[in-house]
């Protein structure tokens, strides 16, 4: 009998740790044809930052499942969720895109800057590479100073996957407006980042 008790611990906290994953929570309550409690919780994952979170919501607003149907929306989340790297974002995006008004894709990329912006001063350096990513070609409106900017930026937190992106955008600008993006950085990072620096 004493053995069989590590063994029933372990499935109790296996399917405890299973519930309590959000994403699970979220499949069960579409199985059981619980909509708007999906959306609900897909909502609080994808204002939390969680990148499946935010896949997922861009793909209720897109399809109109449990809340009406949105393409603005589903290109705003589906945005963050590319620059956030997750793989079926950045081909789910190229999808949507053509459904939505051109004039609105300036304005979705806008928002999710702002959003990425706002975790960044909190304090989540991922998000530095999402910015600089949100400049580059693959996002429709390159600005080669802005991604520098924000590549320096998250390489100087310690974010190096993008030392080799952020040197190779400083032969791409000028000097002067290196030493400008420069300054603003010192600023950033004392405003920011001043207990780490």
């Amino acid at each position: 009998m004493k053995r069989w008790i590590p063994l029933l611990f372990g499935l109790v906290a296996s399917v405890m740790a299973e519930a309590s994953d959000p994403m699970s929570k979220i499949d069960d309550l579409i199985r059981a044809n619980q909509f708007s409690e999906a959306v609900a919780l897909t909502k609080d994952s994808a204002e939390a930052g969680d990148i499946e979170g935010e896949f997922r919501l861009a793909l209720f607003y897109w399809h109109g499942v449990g809340i009406g149907q949105n393409y603005l929306e589903a290109l705003r989340w589906i945005t963050i969720a590319a620059l956030s790297g997750h793989e079926k974002a950045i081909s789910a995006r190229k999808l949507i895109l053509p459904a939505v008004d051109a004039a609105n894709w300036p304005k979705s990329l806008a928002w999710a800057r702002e959003r990425l912006q706002t975790n960044a001063e909190a304090g989540n350096n991922r998000y530095l590479i999402a910015l600089s990513k949100s400049y580059s070609s693959d996002f429709g409106f390159e600005n080669a100073v802005e991604a520098y900017y924000w590549a320096s930026l998250a390489v100087a937190v310690g974010e190096n996957a993008l030392l080799k992106q952020r040197d190779g955008l400083s032969k791409k600008i000028a000097v002067t407006d290196m030493a400008k993006a420069q300054e603003r950085i010192a600023v950033w990072l004392e405003k920011w980042r001043k207990d780490k620096y």
